[in-house]
């Protein structure tokens, strides 16, 4: 992912399938009771004493989407820092309203899969979570391949865009619009689950 225009290219699918991969889980919230989700179905627990309160699945979702926003703005502070301060990348010598805009562009695809991550998290039980999360992974791997046999490059396509419109690019902002609007979405739909989930 580190590397220059030639080399991105060279590496294929690689280095679109990692930031497909990683920008998402800038959003999550690392925990013990996240590290847990499979031996002890920690959401599930989390949800069913939740439920036992005078706290309304409403209340949850939203502390749970603040959670996820809060995420975002420091693991990406710190992962999107550090691609900036490696030498020798494809990012090197970015102004930073350049680097701002691509920075924000991935940051809407982030979004865009929080909500489906938000709902899968409290839609099923550990072993079914850790499933939906690897047809994920496989759909990561299946796009960057797409998109390298159609002969492009994410992360060289999103760097030149961002070197050509800056902070008016249209994909950044086409993507962060469908990245509010995915949340939203996921989020009622993750309501209405709540409401008829058997947490049992």
């Amino acid at each position: 992912m580190m590397l220059g225009r030639e080399e991105a290219r060279s590496l294929g699918p690689v280095a679109d399938f990692i930031l497909l991969m990683l920008v998402p889980m800038l959003g999550f919230y690392f925990s013990r009771r996240s590290f847990k989700y499979l031996t002890e179905d920690s959401y599930t627990r989390m949800l069913a004493f939740f439920r036992v309160l005078p706290i309304s699945n409403g209340v949850v979702l939203v502390y749970r989407v603040i959670q996820s926003v809060l995420a975002f703005a420091v693991n990406g502070i710190i992962f999107f820092v550090i691609m900036y301060c490696v030498q020798g990348t494809l990012l090197d010598h970015m102004r930073f309203d350049h680097y701002l805009a691509f920075a924000l562009t991935w940051v809407g695809y982030g979004l865009m899969m929080t909500g489906p991550y938000i709902y899968f998290e409290f839609s099923n039980h550990g072993k079914a979570y850790l499933l939906s999360t690897l047809i994920f992974l496989v759909g990561s791997v299946v796009a960057a391949a797409a998109v390298f046999a159609a002969g492009g490059n994410l992360l060289v396509y999103t760097v030149e865009v961002s070197k050509r419109w800056s902070l008016l690019s249209p994909v950044m902002w086409g993507i962060l619009l469908a990245g509010v609007i995915s949340l939203v979405l996921c989020s009622i739909g993750t309501l209405r689950r709540l409401e008829s989930r058997d947490l049992v």
